[in-house]
Formats: structure tokens, sequence, C-alpha cells
């Protein structure tokens, strides 16, 4: 074994020397802030000491899980709460979101199945921050997912759980930990090897199947771990893949106009004025096909040459796959042709049915489209964290340093389009309900007319002649940071301990978007590109009918051969889409911590010096052309922090916490530029005289452990939030078009006021139930509400565990929460969504166990609307999914 320790050690060595060289602090740049007796380290020998350990019984398993879990929470000095791996390697799902969705005041966002962006007692996901080991992690994304923006939090699906140890939740905030979170801090902690028997080897296998896809795919995952004899030395590795293939069907509703310009003559039934009644300015049938593969590796190596001295060098590498096509058929009555409509119905203000007649009006042919649109995507995360750690009796000091990198986005994104060549058509809708029918929806109906000849390659000519495009939208996101803290054991009246620490942090995030404009040379229709529908049952359970049910669609193949052997235009910057953020924070905090006669807590100040530059293309003759732009804004903030816990006996604990936070834009949001959708006339623009929202938390908490592996408990929350941002839009004409420009700005105030209720039991023989409620409820004082928040969350988790068999059903439900103000300043809210999942598993033997898991059993609708739910936006389904699998341990 020696030659693997020396290489290992030497391994360490040039690590250690690589990244705490000159070159890489010439780019970090200063000292740094704080955690190593932040979120990542383990508690030190006091706070064990004093740690109640309420199981008197030796557990495994799930109920382990959940008693280590309790441990944490019960002995933290601040609200916090716990998730637990039941064992190496195994965390209780299969995505770290889910998992973290089974919390109190902890609420996802599902729209494609899987839980993605975490709320945190109803805050917006981009509110709430995610470290991996105290740190922050880069983040990519694939580009065509609405929830993806360039935030500050973590996409959950890149992360392998396999390689999690714990996730706490803190909810009031330290002054030792990293700003930036509203709501809370999610603190993802990685095991270490000296932590871990040698040898250690776990793994697993599993193959999933989604019923709507109608596919399956492998996955598997191995973590060794090895230390020396004298355990001062250790290395661990765990590798990770995954493959899902989603399938998606969903209704779509381009924005909502009016029924302005409706002729006098039209046949109107039902009650109400046409003129001013809304109606979608188009409603699609859209088919989305997506394969996730992610591929992953974490190691860690750690080294105590004394009894003073640790480092822990870890590293993080996540390769994603997330290629998808997404086909969509839709009706645009609003693309010009509300004068065609003939013959209508008015309900409640809304034209819920129409008839759209060729010839009408105008005389010109109504618009219809037909969009094929396959997007190749590669996101890579990379993190690499170095710490040193010094002990002496009374103080201890650690420093460290790190980089992360992500990239995504669309690399490339192929655009075709067919439009409807003759006839008009008719549609109907209603909540969670949709029906279009085509005089001709064939397939030979659909195409495009060849171009004029002797047109130059992406000449900008009648839209009718362009078949597509070819554009990339290439996103980057990395950080460099350093940090040091130093904490000292003191005997000062009740405080026993202060910690002092700074931090520096460099961030860039941006997007380098291009796209090119692809003409047909003569005509085509989609009877060239294949002979494939839609997949029958694909819209099984959504209310939909007519021509939406069975429609024809392109072969994917046959799509990219044509665009890629037409004659190409050039390529020019998306000006729009283009920007480049670079956020430099220099932060400083004092902490103290006290305990006297059962009262436990610290106090603390925390300094903030923000600087961004923002870097866009900016137009100032209604976009004809761009200019280089660069804005320049900073800021300092104080954030105090107080955090008390009272024991009032063994079991019994009472808590209140008190403190400033802030939380930053997202980085898109601080580009000045703006970005067009010519089909549906709309755009978005950023806003770089953003200011941070600011909020001042306050907490009160009360907890009772009055068995092992049960608890009750409650949690009062109310957050005075300031500058928090909101999308307004307004019509702006651009190059004599008016456009619906959506975009950031600071709105005023709002208070942010909740209750969560938590109990949890060892019920005995086996079983056992955990649940929580959350109730949260906002005031703008001007009639806004807040992304994300629903009113009421609940949670109901029964389980059994025995001999080797372990049963848990997991139940979760929001009601409705706001996501944004959409067109023509529409409130867009996502409606109540219930979710029911299952997993089992067994022990056949101490060293090998099978598990099934199903998720999304109730294959609910996930329902978008406007203003009201008669107005729908979107309404989808994505099946349901089941897991088989098998672990080893050796």
């Amino acid at each position: 074994m020696k030659p693997n320790r020396l290489l290992l050690k030497s391994t360490l060595v040039t690590a250690i020397a690589a990244i705490y060289g000159p070159a890489a602090f010439a780019q970090a740049a200063p000292p740094p802030s704080p955690a190593a007796s932040a979120p990542d380290a383990a508690p030190d020998a006091s706070r064990d000491a004093k740690a109640k350990a309420l199981d008197t019984v030796n557990v495994t398993g799930y109920r382990a899980s959940l008693q280590r879990a309790m441990n944490i929470k019960r002995n933290a000095d601040a609200i916090v709460d716990a998730i637990s791996a039941e064992d190496i390697g195994k965390f209780p799902d299969t995505n770290a979101a889910e998992s973290l969705a089974h919390l109190p005041g902890v609420a996802v966002d599902r729209l494609y199945g899987e839980g993605e962006k975490v709320s945190i007692n109803g805050t917006d996901p981009a509110l709430n921050r995610v470290l991996v080991n105290g740190q922050t992690i880069a983040s990519g994304d694939w580009g065509g997912n609405p929830s993806d923006t360039s935030g500050r939090t973590f996409n959950y699906t890149l992360l392998s759980p396999e390689i999690i140890g714990t996730m706490e939740v803190y909810k009031s905030p330290e002054a030792r930990i990293d700003e930036g979170s509203i709501g809370g801090t999610v603190i993802i902690h990685t095991r270490k090897p000296l932590d871990l028997p040698a040898n250690t080897l776990r793994g697993s296998l599993g193959y999933s199947y989604n019923d709507r896809s109608k596919d399956g795919n492998p996955r598997g995952s191995v973590l060794y771990s090895w230390k020396n004899e004298s355990n001062d030395f250790g290395a661990l590795i765990a590798a990770s893949h995954d493959k899902q293939t989603l399938s998606q069907a969903g209704i779509e509703f381009f924005g909502y106009t009016t029924g302005n310009g409706i002729s006098p003559t039209a046949q109107i039934s039902g009650s109400g004025d046409p003129q001013t009644a809304r109606m979608p300015v188009a409603i699609d049938s859209d088919f989305f096909q997506q394969t996730r593969q992610r591929d992953s590796l974490q190691g860690a190596l750690q080294w105590k040459p004394d009894t003073r001295n640790e480092f822990n060098l870890t590293g993080i590498y996540v390769h994603g796959q997330y290629n998808n096509y997404s086909e969509a058929r839709y009706a645009c009555p609003g693309c010009g042709d509300i004068d065609k409509i003939t013959k209508a119905t008015v309900n409640n203000g809304l034209i819920t049915a129409a008839t759209v007649t060729a010839g009408a009006g105008n005389g010109n042919q109504p618009y219809a489209e037909l969009d094929a649109n396959y997007r190749e995507s590669t996101v890579v995360t990379k993190s690499l964290n170095l710490q040193h750690e010094y002990k002496a009796d009374d103080w201890k000091l650690s420093s460290q340093v790190g980089y992360t990198s992500a990239s995504g986005g669309k690399s490339p994104e192929y655009l075709m389009k067919y439009l409807l060549k003759s006839g008009g058509y008719s549609f109907n809708y209603g909540p969670k309900q949709a029906g279009i029918v085509y005089d001709d929806g064939s397939r030979s109906n659909w195409g495009l007319p060849g171009a004029p000849a002797g047109s130059a390659p992406g000449a900008q000519i009648d839209g009718k002649y362009q078949a597509g495009g070819i554009y990339y939208a290439e996103s980057s996101d990395r950080e460099r940071y350093g940090q040091v803290d130093l904490s000292h054991k003191l005997d000062l009246g009740p405080i026993n301990e202060v910690m002092v620490g700074a931090k520096f942090i460099k961030h860039d995030n941006g997007v380098n978007a291009r796209g090119n404009r692809i003409n047909t040379t003569s005509d085509i229709t989609l009877d060239q590109f294949g002979n494939s529908n839609a997949p029958s049952g694909l819209y099984d359970g959504l209310d939909v009918s007519g021509d939406i049910r069975n429609w024809p669609t392109a072969d994917l193949g046959q799509v990219k051969n044509y665009l890629l052997n037409q004659p190409q235009g050039p390529f020019n910057i998306d000006y729009g889409s283009t920007f480049s953020v670079r956020e430099t924070t220099s932060n400083l905090y004092t902490q103290f911590n006290y305990d006297v006669g059962g009262l436990r807590g610290n106090f603390g100040l925390r300094y903030v010096h923000t600087k961004d530059d923002s870097n866009y293309y900016l137009s100032n003759d209604g976009g004809t052309t761009y200019a280089p732009t660069t804005t320049d804004t900073s800021y300092n903030k104080l954030l105090p922090s107080f955090n008390a816990a009272y024991d009032l006996d063994s079991s019994k604990v009472l808590r209140f916490s008190v403190a400033k936070v802030l939380a930053r834009p997202r980085y898109s949001d601080l580009a000045g530029a703006t970005n067009l959708d010519l089909v549906k006339g709309t755009g978005s623009g950023g806003n770089p005289g953003l200011k941070p929202y600011e909020s001042t938390n306050f907490d009160l908490a009360g907890e009772w452990y009055f068995a092992p592996q049960s608890m009750v408990g409650a949690e009062f929350f109310y957050r005075d939030v300031s500058n928090y941002v909101v999308n307004v839009t307004n019509d702006r004409v651009i190059n004599n078009r008016t456009f619906s420009i959506s975009s950031p700005v600071n709105a005023s105030s709002a208070k942010v006021k909740g209750l969560s209720l938590m109990y949890q039991q060892n019920l005995g023989y086996g079983f056992g139930l955990q649940g929580n409620y959350t109730y949260a409820k906002a005031d703008t004082g001007e009639g806004l509400n807040l992304p994300y928040l629903s009113k009421n969350t609940v949670n109901i988790i029964p389980y059994f565990e025995y001999a080797g068999f372990t049963a848990r059903l997991v139940y979760s439900w929001r009601s409705q929460y706001f996501t944004q103000i959409g067109r023509l300043n529409s409130q867009d809210f996502t409606d109540q969504y219930k979710q029911l999942d299952l997993s089992a598993s067994y022990e056949i033997t101490k060293k090998i166990g099978i598990s099934l898991s199903a998720t999304n059993l109730l294959d609910q609708t996930y329902y978008q609307f406007s203003g009201n739910k008669d107005a729908p936006t979107g309404f989808y389904k994505n099946g349901r999914t089941i897991m088989l699998g098998m672990n080893f341990k050796l």
C-alpha cells in the first residue's frame, strides 16, 4: 500500500502548490470569507460534547437517516432542516430537489416531471443559494427550459445524489454563511474518506422506464474510499451514470390579446363585447422529446500530516447531454388574422371559440405554422476546492481557494418551419381543454414556396421564404474565490467563541448568441420530410379534440439534412441575447457564539461590497444598429444577524432569529439588451440599474423531540422585502413594428408571512409517519404577486421498515402560484399540483439489496393560466417513471 500512499500524497501536494501558487492568487485576488467553521466543517468537539443523542437504540436504514437529520436540526443554533443519506451512496430519492421537497416550507417546480427549482418559505428559487461543502457550484442550462435563467441557484438534476451525505437548509442566516438568500441556503455536504471505513465500496445499478415516452434507460453508480492504517490520509472517488428519456405532451397558448378588429358582420354568440374580450394570440399542440444523460465524477483527498493540520482537496465533474427535439403546430389568430374571424363565442370576458375563414378580412391566407426545432446541448460543470485547516488549543485557522465553471446552452439549435398553404381553421378552449380543426390539416397542405431566383443566401426577404436557421446560444458561468476564517475560544461571560473571516469572489456569467437565416430555393411540403404522425396515445389524459390529437410531424434527420444542405446565410450576433456580467464581491464578517443557562446561539455582522460590470449591446435607432455598452454599478451593505435557541428541557427547544439579508438579481437581468421573438411579437430585456433584493427576516420556532425519530414543531416566518424584482410588460415600437417587451423592475416592497407545522413519529412495529404543512401569504401593497409563492403546501410520508424491508409513500401538494407578469400585463400562474411517489427496498443479504421506485404515479396535468383558470397558457403531461435497482456494498 505504500506506493499508492506516496502517489496520492504527491498528487495532493502538487494540487496544493498549483492552487496556492502565485498565478492562481493573481486570478482569485484578495482574501475570503466564512465557512471553515462554516457550513462544510464538521461540528467541533465542544458542539459534539453537548449534542443530545435522542436515540438510544442502534437503528439503521431509513429510520437512522431520519434520526441523523433530526439531530442536526436539534443541535443547530439557527433554524435548520436536514436530510441524511440512508447509507453510503444511498440517498432517499433519485433527485436531490425531490428530497428537499419533503421538508417544511420547501416546494419544487415540476414542469418536466421532476423537481428542478426549489422555493423556500415562499420565495423565488433564484433567491435561494445552493452551496456544496460551503461553496458555490457553477450551473449551466440546456437552453430550452423556460425556468432556466442565468440565475444564482443550482440545477439539482445535474448533481448525482449518490455523492451526498447530508443536505441542510438554513432558514435563518448566520454571519459566517455566504449571503445571497432571502428564503434560505441549501448546504450540501459530500463525504470525506477519513470518515469512512478503509476500502469502502458501494454501488448501484438500475433501470428506469417512463410510460409516456415508452422508453427505458439504465443508471448506475459506484463509490470507493481508501485510507491508510494510521488514519491520516485517504482518498475517495465516486462515479455515476444516469439516463432518462422524456416525452412531454402539451398544449400552449402564446399569450393573450383582445378581439379588437373582429368584423361587425361576424356571428357572435354568448355574452360580452368581442372587441374587448381577451383571446389567445396562438394555440399550439406540442410534442417535446428529450434524452437527459448525466455522467458525473467526484473525488476527495484528505490528509492530516499531524494533529494540528488538515488538508482537503475536493473536485466535482458533471457532463450532461440534454439534446431535445420539439415539434409544435399552432394556429395563430393573433398573427394579423383577427379580421378573418367570422364566428366567435364570448364567455366571461374571453373569446373561447372562433372560426378563422380563408378569404375573409384582408383576403390573405390565415397564418398557421408547424415548427420542428432540434437543440444539441451539452452541460458541463466543474469544481475544485482546496481547504487547509490549522487547529491550536483554543483557536482554529482555515483557508480555502477554489474554482468552479459551467457551460451549456444551445450548440446549436436547428429551426425549421412549415406554413399552412390554404384554408382556415376553428378553435375552442377552456380550463385544461383545447381543440383545433383545420379545413385541411393534411401533410401536403403544410409547406413553403421557393425563394425568388437570384436571392442571396439568407436574404432578408418575405418571411414566407425562410425555412429556418441555425442558432447558437452558448452560456458560461465561472467563479474564482478565496477565503480565510479564524475562530478563537473565549471565556467572556456567555460568549464562548468569536469567529472572523474574509472572502473574495470574482464571478463571470454570460451568453454568446448568434444565428443565421436559411431560405428555401424551391417549393417544399411536409411530405418531403417523412410520413410520421404524433404518437398515438401521446395526449391521453388531456382533454383535447380535433386535429390536436393526431397531426403530421417531421423526421429529425431529414430536417437537419435539409437545413445543412441549403445555402447558408451569414451568421450574425444576436445582440439582444448576448451579454456578460462580471461580479466582484468582497466580504468581511464577525460572529460571536454564546451558551449560558440553556440559552445558546450567535450574533454577528457581515459586510458586503459588490461591483457589477454589465456588458451588452444597445440600439438607439429601434434595432437597426447596435453598439457595445458597459454599465458599472456597486453597493455596500451591512447585514447583522441574531440567532437564539433556548433548551426548555432535554426534549424541547424554542428558537428566535432576526437578520438583514439580501439576494442579487439574475445575471441576465443585469444586462440591458432586448431580445425579440419575431413570430410572437414579444421580447424580453434586462435592466442594469436593478438593485439587490433586501429583506429583514424574523423567525420564531419551537420543537418537541418526544421519542426516538419523533418530533413535533412549528415555525413562524416573516419577511419584510424591499426592492423585489418583477417583470413588467410594455409595448415598444422597434423597426416600425410594435413588440410586447417584458423587462425586470424593482417593485417597492412586499411582506411575506407564514407558518410551518411539522410532525414525525416512529409509530412502532416498523411503521412511521412524517408530515408537514406550510401556509404563506404575501402582501405587496400594489396588487402584485410574489413569484413561486404557494399559499398552502402539504407533505405526507408514511413509511414502514422491518427486517431489511423498507417502503415509503410520498404525497406532495402545493396550491397555485404566480410565475410572471406576461403579455398585456396578464398575471400568469401555475395551478395547484399534487404528486404521489412510492419507493421500496429489500436487503437480500447484508451486502446486496434491491429497490423499486415509482414517481409521479398520479400523472397530474401541469396547468398554467393567465389571470384566471378559464384562460390557459399551457397544460402538459409528463408520464410516470418506474425504476428497478440493485445496490451492493463490499
